[in-house]
């Protein structure tokens, strides 16, 4: 087994300073530490492109890009693959483990004289190109399920919109609108407060060392499935907001039964509006003032005695059945293809590190 260097097979180079006032509005993706976060007017560097996150939660964090790009100075990029498979090298990138490699104290920073030693082995160009035509064939397909995936919840929100903001629900031009708190609503449509439409509850504590890599239920934490554990706190989908952090106040759910730290409030409506699904306690949340309920600036919050208190339009039960019978299974179809998403995550994740050892022989 022929061995190389990382500083052999690229060339790497700190990325260039862009300030939010500096912005010009264009299509030239902005490459972060996390990934494209913005648009400039300017490319700094061709596609396509690698990054790798050089500070703080994203440090390591793996970026290809096929068009012509800024690279952010958070990331590190390569200027040169001295004639190697671009593809290659954003796959044999993300085969590494880079937490070793920190040139920083308290926070994480990579340098890239760090990272020019890093062994690794050598692989002809036309083994290059067909390890990366097998790991490309999962990520294409998985972006395929994100792209309807992301049709699909375009669907769902722009029908939520139209029925229950706009008011254009079927049969809406026989009802009159009466005054209400929030504005004019339909008749028989009214204004509650949280606290008497949803039982709002906080997750659990759960020490890192006990989240798993493989487990029976899903740990969602603070915007993210963050492992799995054995124990079920949520028995089914239900809605949460973020409780903790920068990301409070944020809506999104979980897809089956799972469990729930207590960076996240599980919301799950009270006996009588029962029949209110999933799909539409999520999208009401979301067309809902929950920021209200943040508090704090240092150590941002969302707690549910801020929440108890937020208004929201409450429909009659028929309207409300009605969506439901459109946006259930839309979600459905959502979290197929979210799982299947997920499948092909795992058996590309198992692949990675074969194929780059020599355990699969593509020769």
């Amino acid at each position: 087994m022929e061995m190389t260097t990382l500083g052999e097979l690229i060339s790497l180079q700190r990325g260039y300073d862009l300030t939010e006032t500096h912005r010009r509005s264009g299509l030239v993706p902005i490459v972060g530490s996390a990934g494209v976060h913005g648009y400039h007017d300017t490319a700094k560097a061709k596609g396509p492109g690698v990054t790798l996150g050089r500070s703080g939660a994203s440090f390591g964090k793996v970026t290809f890009i096929r068009e012509d790009f800024w690279p952010h100075n958070t990331t590190i990029f390569v200027t040169d693959f001295k004639g190697n498979e671009p593809l290659f090298i954003r796959y044999l990138l993300e085969s590494l483990d880079f937490s070793s490699l920190n040139s920083g104290s308290a926070q994480q920073s990579l340098n890239r004289n760090f990272v020019y030693p890093v062994a690794v082995r050598k692989f002809a160009l036309p083994v290059q190109r067909r390890i990366a035509g097998i790991l490309s064939a999962y990520d294409e397909l998985m972006e395929n399920s994100q792209r309807r995936i992301r049709i699909l919840e375009e669907m769902a929100r722009t029908l939520y919109h139209e029925w229950f903001v706009h008011f254009r629900f079927p049969g809406h031009e026989q009802v009159p609108f009466v005054d209400s708190p929030l504005g004019p609503l339909p008749k028989g449509w009214e204004v509650s407060e949280f606290r008497n439409l949803f039982q709002i509850k906080y997750g659990k504590t759960l020490p890192k060392t006990d989240i798993k890599k493989v487990g029976l239920y899903p740990v969602y934490g603070a915007g993210d499935v963050i492992g799995y554990y054995d124990e079920v706190l949520c028995p089914g989908k239900c809605a949460l907001v973020t409780s903790r952090g920068n990301g409070s106040g944020t809506v999104w759910r979980t897809r089956k039964a799972a469990f729930v730290t207590n960076n996240s409030l599980m919301i799950l409506p009270n006996e009588q509006f029962r029949y209110w699904d999933y799909s539409f306690v999520e999208l009401l949340l979301k067309h809902s003032n929950v920021l209200e309920a943040k508090t704090g600036s240092a150590q941002p919050q969302v707690t549910i005695e801020n929440l108890n208190y937020v208004k929201a339009n409450v429909p009659t039960r028929k309207v409300v059945e009605s969506f439901c019978a459109f946006a259930t299974p839309i979600y459905e179809q959502v979290d197929l293809l979210f799982e299947k998403s997920e499948n092909l995550r795992r058996t590309r994740d198992l692949l990675l590190p074969r194929l780059f050892s020599g355990q699969l022989n593509l020769n």
